[in-house]
This record gives structure tokens, C-alpha cells and sequence, in this order.
């Protein structure tokens, strides 16, 4: 699925939450001194920035990923001569860029098939140096969504179909299962990273607060608006979504709703 403007991911990527679980991620994956990481998967550039804030002293952050868009919108935001991006994929890391120290890849894993998942993370083990770490984070897997707030989504949906009825569409089910929706357990995280040969593997648990500001932005994010509500009519479908949230803010009294994060890292 190609982007497009306003309905790209890096508005969601600007939210202080996204900054803030970012941050976490990058501080499980120190950097020694002169290092060479890589951000894969790097969009429009948030983990590449918050990487070079955090390891001034390494030799060079590369952003790697697929989308010549959002690489487009990191290299006017990012301009540093530690810093460059290319297009590629964590397969083509070695082959593009050589050994490397370090491997993150922030809020990239249920974007990917969970068929090519093992094969993305392997990509990132080949590139590594001995004693180097990988360092991933996603929000969709067995366990991300905490029990209490399931309520909370069932009345979004349904808020959000009811705006849709009122246009005379409605909620369908996606064209395709969205990559997100197939999700493992952090156990089996773990262990597909041993499988790798990662060892030292260490998998966490974070909660973070969504307030509505955060949900209405991530309601213009195109693979959100087609895996939760089945359009690909983009712009009424954030409309409906964002219209949604506030009707179950309003209904139920909320000031945000608890998301549940997974970090895991591994040492080549």
C-alpha cells in the first residue's frame, strides 16, 4: 500500500506519546562510542533524530526504509553529516550499508507480515557486529490491549459506524488482514529472536496514555483508517473515526485511555 499525503504516518510520529515510547526504546539499545546504527523502518525520521539527541558521540545513524515518500519528508527534517538515509529494507542492511553496531527498528514490526517477520530480523542479526544489539517495540501483539479499556473500543466503533450510517456507509470488514491484527504473544517474541541466534534476549512490558488528541491523529494514518474500518475512502473514514472519539470521550468521561507497549532486544 503506497502512501499519501495526509494520510502518511508521520503526523502520528510527532505525537508526544510516540516521542516518548521512542525514547524508551532507544534507551534499551545504548550505543558505544562511534558506533554506526540503523534505524530501520525509519519513515519521516523521529528515531533517527531522538537517536543522534541521545548517542552524540557515535559515528553515523542510517535511516532505512521502503518509502521513498516518507525518506523524502526525513531528509528535509533531518540534515546532519552523521546522518543519511536510503532506501531499502532491514534484507538489504549489510549488502547497502555494511557491519553495523546497532539495530532499531520503532514501531516497524506489525507493519510487516508476520511471515516475513523472522526473515526482517534476521536481515537485522546478519548486519550486526559480534556483540551488537537489535531493539524493537510494537503495540500490537497478544497483550497490547489492556482489558479494562476494551469497552472503550467497542463504543468507538460504534460510534464511528454510526457517523459512517449517517454518509450511508458503513464499518466492513478490510480487503486483506492487516499485518497488525496478526499477533504473537511476548513469549513467542522471545523466541524467535533466540531462534535467530539472538541471545541475552530481554522482553518488557510498557503502558502508555493515548489522550484523544493522540487517537484523532491516529485516525488520519491510512493503514489505521483501512484496518479499523475497511475504506479506503481515507478522508471520511478519519472524519468518522475522529468524530468517534470524541463522542466516547464525551460519553465516558475520558482524559486518555492506557495502551500496552512491548520491547524486546537482543545481543548477535
Amino acid at each position: 500500500m503506497g502512501f499519501e499525503q495526509k494520510y502518511e504516518y508521520d503526523a502520528m510520529s510527532q505525537r508526544p506519546v510516540y516521542r516518548a515510547v521512542t525514547e524508551a526504546l532507544i534507551d534499551m539499545c545504548p550505543a558505544p562510542e562511534g558506533a554506526r546504527i540503523v534505524d530501520v523502518g525509519c519513515g519521516s525520521g523521529l528515531a533517527t533524530v531522538l537517536l543522534l539527541d541521545r548517542y552524540p558521540h557515535v559515528e553515523s545513524v542510517i535511516g532505512i526504509d521502503p518509502s521513498d515518500y516518507e525518506l523524502a519528508i526525513a531528509r528535509e527534517r533531518v540534515i546532519h553529516p552523521k546522518v543519511r538515509f536510503v532506501v531499502g529494507t532491514a534484507q538489504d542492511i549489510r549488502d547497502v550499508i555494511g557491519e553495523v553496531d546497532a539495530t532499531i527498528l520503532s514501531n516497524v514490526l506489525h507493519q510487516i507480515p508476520i511471515s516475513e517477520r523472522s526473515a526482517v530480523l534476521t536481515g537485522c542479526y546478519q548486519s550486526l557486529k559480534p556483540g551488537g544489539r537489535c531493539a524493537l517495540n510494537t503495540l500490537f501483539y497478544k497483550g497490547g490491549v489492556v482489558t479494562a479499556t476494551l469497552g472503550f473500543y467497542m463504543r468507538w466503533m460504534n460510534e464511528t459506524n454510526g457517523v459512517l450510517r449517517s454518509y450511508g456507509k458503513q464499518i466492513v470488514s478490510p480487503a486483506s488482514t492487516p499485518p497488525a491484527l496478526a499477533q504473537l504473544t511476548p513469549q513467542e517474541h522471545k523466541e524467535m529472536l533466540e531462534r535467530i541466534g539472538y541471545h541475552d534476549v530481554q522482553v518488557v512490558e510498557k503502558t502508555f496514555q493515548y489522550d484523544a488528541e493522540d487517537w484523532k491523529t491516529l485516525s488520519t494514518y491510512s493503514v489505521f483508517i483501512e484496518g479499523s474500518t475497511g475504506l479506503t475512502d481515507h478522508a471520511l473514514g478519519a472524519r468518522a473515526l475522529q468524530a468517534g472519539i470524541d463522542r466516547v470521550f464525551a460519553a465516558l468521561g475520558l482524559t486518555s485511555v492506557s495502551r500496552n507497549f512491548l520491547f524486546a532486544t537482543g545481543v548477535k
